[in-house]
């Protein structure tokens, strides 16, 4: 249906919503241009870096590893279903096939990044090491059932730890034999931290903000946090050696997910032709405009 040769959406109360409309009202506010972006993304992200037989096979190990910690944590296979359920609604999604939808989506977009990421790694590196300044970090935990309130056997072992400390054993020795976190078999080693490691989900904000500031060659104080007490490390932020670490990029690379903007560095590789001029227009003032704030916070 048209009126005056334009189409007819909609019609209330005998008032046609022409098509026409709907898109100038949308591609005049921010709103409407950053859904038009995003749905551009998408199609491009679909186009280029179609599903594949292993990110199916990844997200359905993500849905079966999530459905059995729920059938270990209730012992009723009705409630932990109706767990599961409540949790997957909670965060937006109706049913565990549209949770693993998502994920085998968000893979597609990390294949996205890291095409880029591995064609500028020398760019993006320098810039992932100034604004995160990485380090290695190694942690000691002295498990508690409540850090307020130690018993005399967790309090003795705390105390234990930290006189060892100040001894000439190593730190990586000391975890081996007395930590309390499963990087024990590592010698405590954590790896490369940074803001995107989630030490904060894991053990608790001040452990994080502790390691994200801890100098080279530094130990902690014992830290309070989730079930315990921590003890961590600084082993080195020497640049080269980190730089090497993150050669290989895969998919849990703290390079594809530490800048938010990278997203519009990428797509902005990419030529993309528009029937449209007024929709070309949009969506470079969004990208323009994204860029442009991710260099003010640099500069800043």
């Amino acid at each position: 249906m048209k009126e005056d040769g334009k189409y007819v959406v909609a019609s209330i109360d005998g008032k046609n919503i022409l098509a026409d409309d709907i898109y100038e009202k949308l591609s005049s506010s921010t709103a409407g241009k950053n859904a038009l972006f995003t749905y551009l993304l998408d199609q491009l992200i679909t186009a280029n870096f179609p599903v594949t037989s292993d990110m199916k096979d990844n997200a359905s190990n993500i849905v079966s590893n999530i459905e059995a910690s729920y059938k270990n944590q209730y012992s009723d296979n009705d409630e932990a279903q109706k767990q599961l359920e409540s949790a997957l609604s909670s965060s937006g999604y109706e049913s565990m096939d549209a949770y693993k939808e998502s994920l085998i989506q968000s893979l597609q977009y990390s294949e996205f990044i890291k095409k880029y990421v591995k064609a500028n790694f020398d760019e993006v590196f320098e810039d992932y090491y100034k604004q995160e300044a990485p380090r290695y970090i190694s942690m000691i935990k002295v498990s508690m059932s409540d850090p307020d309130k130690p018993t005399e056997t967790e309090t003795e072992k705390l105390n234990e730890v930290k006189s060892l400390l100040k001894t000439d054993k190593g730190f990586a020795e000391i975890a081996s034999s007395y930590s309390d976190d499963d990087s024990k078999s590592a010698k405590g080693n954590l790896g490369i931290i940074d803001s995107t490691s989630g030490l904060k989900d894991s053990y608790g904000e001040d452990v994080e903000k502790a390691a994200l500031s801890l100098e080279k060659g530094k130990v902690s104080d014992a830290i309070k946090g989730t079930n315990g007490y921590y003890f961590l490390y600084c082993t080195s932020t020497d640049k080269d050696t980190i730089k090497k670490d993150l050669e290989t990029i895969d998919i849990d690379s703290p390079l594809l997910v530490y800048d938010s903007y990278i997203v519009y560095l990428a797509f902005n590789t990419y030529e993309l032709k528009y029937s449209d001029e007024k929709i070309e227009k949009n969506v470079k003032e969004i990208v323009d405009e994204a860029l442009k704030a991710r260099s003010e916070e640099r500069e800043g």
